[in-house]
């Protein structure tokens, strides 16, 4: 397929390009949630383990700012802002816009591969080996190997975009 024409895969830099932008975005709105309810904890920070039910329903909003940011731009228009800064846009494989379902599937896998990540990485964060130590590589190995899928892939796709049936397009 030829990279100039509309239809050529987004490349795998392009959509971590991308998905940089849009983690910088998500990030911005998160602390702006946080800035408007530390006045429910008086100023402190956050915690499930010292506000309870606030703490919890803190978590709760973060996840869904964050579904919300993706899910809206998915579903009208097929671009969030990073995608649109380096021109690469998602559909399902029949080309027509993602449905919600696409999006919660997309985004269900997509969070769950970061989640194991980052729960192998806080395990190997302290000092020395042992078997847990194993558990939390193999923890690690799940969002490497969906992103190398790209590469792999000959239409390009990554697991989490077929498992969605979708894909991610270049831009002209």
């Amino acid at each position: 397929m030829d990279e100039q024409s509309a239809s050529a895969p987004a490349n795998l830099f392009r959509r971590m390009a991308a998905l940089f932008y849009d983690l910088l975005l998500v990030a911005a709105l998160l602390l702006v949630l946080t800035f408007a309810l530390l006045p429910l904890t008086a100023g402190e920070a956050i915690l499930t383990s010292t506000h309870g039910l606030i703490g919890r329903l803190y978590h709760a909003m973060q996840l869904l700012l964050t579904f919300g940011y993706f899910g809206i731009c998915w579903t009208h228009g097929g671009q969030t802002l990073g995608m649109r800064a380096w021109r690469i846009r998602i559909e399902t494989v029949d080309g027509r816009p993602p449905s919600w379902a696409d999006v919660i599937v997309r985004f269900t896998i997509g969070a769950t591969l970061l989640l194991l990540a980052v729960i192998g990485l806080w395990q190997l964060r302290t000092p020395g080996w042992n078997l847990a130590d194993l558990a939390a590589l193999l923890l690690l190995l799940p969002a490497p190997i969906n992103l190398a899928w790209v590469l792999l892939d000959r239409e390009g796709r990554s697991l989490q975009d077929r498992a969605g049936r979708l894909r991610l397009l270049r831009q002209v």
